[in-house]
């Protein structure tokens, strides 16, 4: 492959952005929407490993394509071609502006609120995965990136576990995952939620201090992880609060059970540290950040939508005062404004999302997506939105 290939007869190749194991990724063009792509793409050597890297992107293709979330990568396309007589496997994505969480954290050790806010959005993002029924089970530095400004993005979901078995491609006897990052449990084939907030545990520990909880060879990381404690987090990093420290510390314990119960109350642990400690920092200005609104839907789904999960379009209408009636707080006034036809209010702004609806869900059943409600202001973050779904025969 080189610049300027167009692949499948579609994305032109405009430069290698990355590269590991299973080939290289590339910054493309996709002149269909005329949009910029991340494109990863597998060369076909003929063996038995290439096969199972390709079972990989098949297997992120359909993870992360089934899943809209802010914090989440978003893929776009997955499919092969015939490149000089060469087959290939490719994978498209959006394309992500800024480094991944290991280049950036070869420089030493994040802010405390850097760090935090990090950890929040991978936290944010594990909770969506989850609440799908998904593990991610490989959550590291080189798997999350750090964008341009400053969110930070979870991607590689091809050895996520799910529920349908169909889906699984794992090999007995085969260690999945990192060793530097994996929980106990892990280590010896058994995943749930709680082993991607250990691993999370690992890569905030590593955020803060600027060292990973345990290193060594592969042999040396298992029996680290199996039966050794890391240093207590504020023997590396003093100035830590002691909140942040028993939170690492429970992400880290050897038992699941001792863990946080979920990524969403680990979000909620983290920014209530940020909050507690830091908050001050973040003001643009003399203005402290306020956080937007939440915001309330519904929707209404066939039975087969409700079963098989769909992607559906949710229009958004935001209000404001008229400001030629409804401030002078006379009612007949008001009610013959031919401005807002008596309403009081006025449209501001109007916006379309497209919010992908997982498989399975019930009838009233409400989902939450983080950060899809009102704007923040002053640097504060956006509210969630709450859609409920109604199944109708």
């Amino acid at each position: 492959m080189q610049a300027g290939t167009v692949l499948d007869g579609r994305y032109r190749l405009i430069e290698p952005v990355g590269a590991g194991g299973f080939g290289q990724v590339w910054r493309a063009h996709d002149p269909r929407v005329d949009r910029p792509v991340a494109v990863k793409v597998l060369t076909s050597d003929g063996s038995a490993d290439h096969d199972r890297q390709v079972a990989r992107f098949a297997r992120e293709a359909a993870v992360a394509g089934g899943l809209s979330h802010p914090h989440i990568v978003t893929v776009h396309d997955f499919g092969s071609a015939v490149h000089r007589g060469r087959p290939y496997a490719y994978l498209v994505m959006q394309l992500l502006l800024g480094k991944s969480l290991s280049a950036v954290l070869e420089a030493g050790r994040l802010p405390f609120p850097t760090a935090l806010y990090t950890a929040s959005c991978v936290a944010d993002a594990l909770d969506a995965a989850h609440e799908a029924g998904l593990t991610h089970r490989d959550i590291k530095p080189s798997n999350i990136m750090v964008r341009d400004d400053g969110e930070a993005t979870v991607v590689d979901f091809g050895i996520t576990k799910g529920n349908d078995a169909r889906h699984d491609i794992t090999t007995t006897g085969v260690l999945i995952g990192t060793p530097a990052y994996m929980a106990p449990e892990a280590l010896s084939g058994t995943f749930d939620h709680r082993s991607d907030l250990y691993s999370l545990g690992c890569v905030l520990f590593e955020a803060v201090t600027g060292r990973r909880p345990f290193t060594g060879t592969s042999w040396q990381l298992i029996n680290q992880h199996l039966k050794e404690t890391p240093a207590p987090l504020r023997t590396l990093r003093p100035d830590a609060p002691v909140e942040l420290e028993r939170l690492v510390s429970r992400l880290l314990a050897k038992d699941p059970a001792q863990r946080p119960d979920s990524a969403d109350e680990v979000y909620g642990l983290l920014e209530e540290i940020n909050d507690s400690y830091f908050g001050e920092t973040r003001p643009i200005g003399d203005l402290p950040p306020v956080r937007g609104a939440d915001i309330t839907s519904e929707v209404q789904l066939h039975p087969d939508e409700a079963t098989g999960g769909v992607v559906i379009p949710l229009r958004m209408t935001a209000h404001e005062t008229c400001p030629s009636c409804a401030t002078t707080g006379d009612e007949t006034r008001v009610l013959a404004c031919t401005r807002c036809k008596g309403e009081g209010r006025i449209v501001r702004a109007r916006r379309t999302l497209q919010v992908r609806v997982p498989a399975g869900v019930k009838n009233g059943q409400t989902i939450r997506l983080r950060e899809y409600g009102a704007p923040g202001k002053h640097g504060g973050a956006p509210g969630d939105l709450y859609v409920t779904v109604h199944v109708i025969a």
